[in-house]
């Protein structure tokens, strides 16, 4: 999985970055007008370089320039949630805890059949991929930073190695969503070394069945953990 965001570069990019994670948090609402020239990214900027930052935001459904009312933020059901750049914004602008929820439901939807699908069709050299990852999980467990890494190379290579490519270019957008959900749950990296294990291992053997349980049991193991410091209000 590579990130796609948008390069942060330049007037043009950051402008871009610095409106979109304006909307994300909320300092920005629906009906808002676009930021003037002046104040746009808090100094003066010319008008084609917000212009083109327009076309950027227009395009991942955030802002919308209608005739005579200039440009405004448009109401949050337009927005391209999937896009890279909206998730990285959102997760920039510190989501609420429905957020980790809303993305164990999708993990929940998409990794057991990606982890099926790679016990059946993975090369060897894609399982020997997949130990290492585990392996190296295994050495860094103390270390967080190594763990996480060494973790989103593990997913990453289920993904890949599906050999569905809409799944793993899925893989590619949501990987800094996935890099955010591992990360809120290293308390518990330890306890969850063994299911990476049994996962590598069903797909090791060619067993679908047991790599999509194995899958659907670390994703629960890792949800509970969140859930358990959530309010009940914000699991449905």
């Amino acid at each position: 999985m590579k990130d796609r965001t948008y390069p942060r570069r330049g007037l043009h990019g950051e402008l871009v970055h610095d409106i979109g994670v304006r909307i994300l948090r909320g300092e920005l609402e629906p009906g808002d007008p676009f930021p003037t020239e002046s104040d746009a990214a808090g100094e003066t900027v010319s008008r084609t370089v917000v212009r083109e930052a327009i076309k950027v935001l227009a395009a991942k459904g955030l802002v919308e320039a209608r005739p005579k009312t200039g440009t405004q933020v448009r109401e949050r059901r337009y927005w391209n949630l999937m896009d890279p750049d909206v998730l990285a914004w959102r997760l920039e602008a510190k989501p609420g805890d429905d957020f980790f929820v809303d993305v164990f439901e999708l993990r929940r939807l998409i990794e057991p059949a990606a982890a099926g699908l790679t016990a059946a069709r993975a090369s060897p050299e894609e399982v020997e991929e997949l130990d290492r990852s585990l392996a190296d999980m295994a050495a860094a467990v103390d270390d967080r930073d190594a763990y996480l890494v060494a973790d989103l190379h593990f997913h990453s290579v289920i993904l890949d190695a599906c050999h569905n490519e809409l799944l793993a270019n899925l893989g590619g957008t949501l990987r800094a969503v996935f890099r955010a959900s591992f990360a809120r749950t290293l308390p518990i990296a330890r306890e969850t070394i063994g299911q990476h294990a049994a996962i590598a291992a069903a797909i090791r053997e060619g067993d679908s069945p047991a790599a999509e349980r194995a899958m659907l049991e670390l994703i629960d193991l890792t949800a509970a953990s969140l859930e358990a410091e959530l309010p009940a209000a914000a699991i449905v």
